[in-house]
């Protein structure tokens, strides 16, 4: 017999096979092989005769008295055992599914509160009474859940891989990003630097990530700086003749003339035809204004009488009684911390309100620093607690890490004019904004100092925001653009700012919502000029933020946490995209259920 003979022999046995099984054999049909329903073994070759031969010398006794209907009956109730049994062997696989997809849905969680891996091991312990008091049926599925500590390392790495792949789809479609570049030591003296992206694509959808996390191993230098900056573009896709802007603090390593950060950027841009703009973080500079308010002496007696009372257990437990005693206000005086932005403000609040209390505390004990009695003193440490809390106010304001950097400088313009308001107030000695001078009482000699002070901040705040002030016209294009006059914007943009503002079918739209009405065919360039505004960083907030974070998990009780760990605990913690569970529930090809 030929072999197209054979083929055709096989198929005419298999249909027969197909029509008889059921009633008469009691054969079902599984992988092109007969499967006897009642024994579940295997008839290696789909022929009649086989099927047959098997039937009657194994189960012809058993079922022969079964006929007609009933047979049929009894072979349908076998073949619904068999599925039955088939569907209890695939069950397990289903119970992985859903524990692993639980396991990476726990991961996210623990590793976006900062806690270690290893407390995986504490939460499945609590699933685990947690199911056993509440749904005992469900302790076995729960025990399930791999949450072990290098199980939960896998799956941070698993979601935060993810995630850079989508950053590194949606980086392709930018019009125009900008980098916000900041480094620091960690708990090991190693040097990380953080590059975050912030990137509009033509729909003006804003799209901020953290770009990279990179350890500099040598040195510091603006090149070293730049040689990681460039290997995070190249890992991230990005394009050289996009980039747009850039911010960094003010280290020389960032903003060296000539080989800093923000220069050779700057090179590497202008050589793709580009041309980048330059920050100083306005929260950085917005500090340095806070130090020059002046009255240093007030503030050094202010620490040195607060160090005094919390630098000894003792005198600190006896403070705090009298505090309580004498049913103070607040319970404890705070330590200033330099580093913290709001720190200045709040200690002096916390002093000036409790000033008679440590009075009478600091009078009891003849080492301690006694606090000055005389009434100018208090007068300026009223007038310092003003200033500062205005200020600590405006820190507040530029916080934030969505903020576009027009509406963080309208809130530096809104302070100057502030400023000017309160010279004015005070130089006819209205008090109505300096509530702890009312209170203490303004010393009239002391009114040309404090006039003195409020000009200097007038003064330090244009000279440190002179990058902001210069490109303040392309912020009130992008803010206004129906009321900024013509010629104070660049002449490329002229022609199509005088359409627009003629264009009556766009005066009613949201800032929000306009830029994506805007025709993009007819204003190329005014819509080129929003995604480069809505592009740009005003602060490096994102990046002390993210600093933040890192010193929360690599901490002296982790300091052996990896970098490419650290990376994915910052990509996962920080990012605003969701990482997807069921991709990588497929591109995996066992479930196992470990501990």
């Amino acid at each position: 017999m030929s072999e197209m003979d054979r083929g055709r022999q096989w198929h005419t046995d298999k249909r027969k096979f197909k029509s008889s099984w059921e009633h008469e054999y009691f054969f079902t049909e599984i992988d092109f092989k007969a499967v006897c329903l009642i024994c579940k073994q295997k008839i290696a070759v789909l022929k009649e005769y086989n099927l047959r031969r098997h039937y009657e010398t194994r189960h012809f006794h058993q079922l022969s008295k079964y006929a007609g209907e009933e047979r049929k009956v009894k072979a349908r109730d076998l073949l619904s055992k068999l599925t039955s049994q088939q569907r209890t062997l695939l069950q397990p696989s289903t119970v992985q599914e859903s524990a692993t997809r639980a396991s990476y849905r726990i991961s996210s969680i623990i590793v976006r509160s900062g806690r270690p891996f290893a407390v995986g091991d504490f939460v499945k312990q609590c699933l685990t009474v947690a199911a056993e008091t509440v749904c005992p049926n469900q302790t076995r599925a729960l025990s399930q859940i791999s949450l072990s500590r290098n199980t939960l390392a896998r799956r941070v790495e698993d979601m935060a891989e993810d995630v850079r792949g989508q950053i590194v789809q949606r980086a392709s479609h930018f019009s125009a990003f900008s980098i916000a570049c900041d480094e620091s030591m960690d708990i090991t003296d190693s040097a990380q630097l953080l590059v975050f992206i912030r990137g509009v694509n033509e729909n003006f959808d804003v799209c901020q990530e953290l770009a990279g996390l990179e350890t500099l191993k040598g040195t510091t230098k603006g090149v070293d700086v730049f040689m990681v900056v460039q290997r995070v573009m190249d890992k991230n896709s990005l394009k050289w003749e996009n980039l747009c802007g850039i911010t960094t603090d003010r280290a020389p390593a960032m903003v060296g003339k000539r080989k800093g950060l923000t220069a050779l950027v700057s090179d590497k841009v202008r050589e793709f035809g580009g041309s980048l703009l330059k920050y100083h973080c306005i929260l950085h500079q917005e500090q340095l204004c806070n130090k020059s308010t002046g009255l240093k002496n007030v503030m050094q007696d202010v620490i040195a009488i607060v160090n005094n009372i919390r630098s000894k257990a003792l005198s600190h437990r006896q403070f705090r009684a009298l505090l309580d005693e004498m049913d103070a206000q607040y319970g404890d005086v705070l330590y200033h911390q330099k580093v913290r932005w709001l720190s200045r403000g709040k200690v002096l609040r916390r002093f000036f309100e409790l000033r008679e209390e440590i009075r009478a505390f600091q009078a009891t004990r003849t080492n301690n620093i006694q606090v000055p009695s005389d009434k100018h003193w208090i007068s300026d440490l009223a007038f310092l607690v003003d200033i500062t809390e205005l200020l600590n106010i405006l820190n507040l304001q530029l916080q934030g890490k969505d903020q576009i950097i027009n509406q963080m400088y309208d809130h530096i313009r809104a302070f100057k004019q502030k400023l000017l308001l309160l010279s004015r107030h005070l130089s006819t000695g209205n008090l109505a904004h300096f509530s702890s001078l009312k209170e203490v009482g303004l010393m009239e000699e002391s009114t040309p100092k404090y006039l003195n002070i409020l000009s200097d901040l007038v003064v330090e705040f244009d000279n440190r925001f002179k990058d902001f002030q210069e490109n303040s016209n392309t912020f009130e294009l992008f803010a206004q653009p129906f009321s900024v006059h013509v010629d104070v914007v660049s002449e490329e943009l002229q022609m199509e700012l005088l359409e627009l503002q003629s264009d009556s079918d766009l005066h009613s739209k949201s800032l929000q919502d306009f830029y994506r009405c805007v025709p993009a065919h007819r204003y190329a360039k005014i819509c080129k000029h929003a995604q480069v505004m809505l592009s740009l960083f005003g602060s490096t907030y994102i990046c002390e933020q993210a600093f933040s974070l890192l010193n929360l998990n690599k901490c002296k009780l982790r300091n052996s946490l990896s970098d490419s760990h650290v990376h994915d605990i910052l990509t996962s913690s920080l990012s605003q995209l969701e990482p997807d569970v069921e991709r990588l529930l497929h591109t995996k090809d066992r479930l196992h259920v470990s501990h």
